[in-house]
């Protein structure tokens, strides 16, 4: 969560470069919406607690195995998605513990959307 915290802390920066940042994640609503508070989320986060979507973007991380507390878990990591809503670019890296900082992200995404 410390990078959905990261691009929180950044969002001015995306919105003056015209980059909408949203983030989907496994936790219940009930658990995001703590967290939102807590952190002053501006933007959506999104939930996805059957997987389903984490599933069919193939970003399921497969060292959990259904009935396991951390199934669902995806690999870290950002789509960028264009205007015509079509993904332009991605960073997805292993091992989880990994993440690509913020201003990473935004210089990415800018180069990705160019």
């Amino acid at each position: 969560m410390k990078q959905l915290v990261q691009l929180q802390e950044n969002s001015e920066l995306f919105s003056k470069a015209g980059i909408s940042i949203v983030a989907l994640t496994y936790d219940p609503p009930e658990l995001q919406q703590i967290f939102i508070d807590r952190h002053e989320i501006s933007y959506p986060l999104l939930s996805d607690i059957d997987a389903k979507s984490i599933i069919s973007l193939d970003i399921l991380n497969t060292n959990y195995q259904s009935g396991q507390s951390s199934y669902g878990i995806p690999y870290p990591g950002v789509f960028v998605v264009n205007r015509a809503m079509k993904v332009v670019g991605k960073i997805f890296i292993e091992p989880y513990q990994t993440r690509v900082h913020a201003l990473g992200v935004l210089s990415f995404a800018e180069s990705q959307l160019q």
